[in-house]
């Protein structure tokens, strides 16, 4: 990884070029978008667009040819959220606005084709059992049915950003261990989100049980600034314990495999740590002050 950063970054033309080949194959796609990010901190405005608008032909091609925005979405994502971090310093800031404007795009775009989605919620009622396990009413189901096609919007466009926001990590990452070593890691683990920010998401939660399912491809998306701020404190106190790097492993492990009971345990962390700062509970006491002779003045 530090090779490829390097190489970026020895020419403005090899930026270019290797922002565009990784925007050519949608899997990696992540790192075109990690790399006008990187440009875009590193060097500003002014060289960065050049990059960006490079790498956004590929992703217009996709858009145009097969009607997938991703790849575009990514790498002008990446570059809006970079000068959100260059601009501010500060990562909450940049998790809120990506969430707000993922939030705005999972309530505006449908991802699924509409032949596509009514066949895999046919397939989860019919084939799936749900409508003959919970006795579903036809009118049940066609609730059901809109509130999954709303369910399954939110949770892809949630792993857009999970996406986008991960660029701008490896980009700010590359950044810290070129020119300024141990700057992210310092950064990442002072990632707090707002106070206001734990009352955002209970608040949304509550309207939707109340009956506005329109909100519910928001909740996805929102809980994802909650789960890295988890993901963030969870660094810093292994970090303040110096507790061993296994059970950090560990952790990634089981964030993999015990989907989604141990991202909802990170999003309740980051929820209270916004109360609480528990960074702050934890941090040990500063040394007494020095005396000098006897201690008298």
């Amino acid at each position: 990884m530090r090779a490829l950063a390097e190489f970026v970054m020895k020419s403005p033309s090899r930026a270019l070029g290797a922002a565009v080949v990784a925007a050519l194959i949608p899997v990696l796609s992540v790192f075109s978008g990690a790399i006008v990010a990187l440009v875009w901190l590193r060097m500003g405005p002014a060289q960065g667009i050049k990059i960006l608008l490079a790498a956004a032909l590929p992703g217009l091609y996709f858009w145009l040819s097969a009607s997938s925005p991703d790849v575009l979405l990514g790498v002008v994502g990446a570059a809006l959220l970079a000068e959100v971090l260059r601009s501010n310093q500060g990562w909450s800031r940049v998790l809120i606005v990506g969430a707000l404007i993922a939030a705005f795009i999972a309530l505006t775009i449908q991802w699924l084709d509409d032949d596509l989605q009514v066949q895999i919620i046919d397939l989860l009622l019919d084939q799936g059992g749900l409508a003959e396990s919970y006795e579903l009413t036809a009118l049940d189901q066609q609730q059901l049915a809109a509130t999954l096609g709303w369910l399954f919007n939110g949770v892809i466009t949630s792993v857009q950003l999970l996406m986008l926001i991960a660029s701008v990590i490896i980009a700010r990452w590359w950044q810290s261990m070129l020119y300024n070593p141990g700057g992210f890691q310092a950064e990442f683990h002072a990632l707090r989100l707002p106070l206001w920010s734990a009352a955002f998401l209970p608040l949304v939660l509550v309207l939707v049980a109340s009956g506005q399912t329109w909100l519910m491809p928001a909740l996805p998306v929102l809980l994802v600034p909650h789960l890295i701020a988890g993901v963030a404190l969870v660094h810093a106190v292994f970090a303040i314990k110096k507790y061993n790097s296994f059970w950090l492993g560990l952790l990634y492990v089981l964030l993999i495999f015990t989907q989604p009971y141990m991202s909802l345990m990170l999003v309740l962390f980051a929820l209270a740590d916004s109360v609480m700062n528990v960074r702050h509970r934890l941090a040990p006491p500063p040394p007494p002050p020095s005396q000098d002779g006897d201690g008298e003045a």
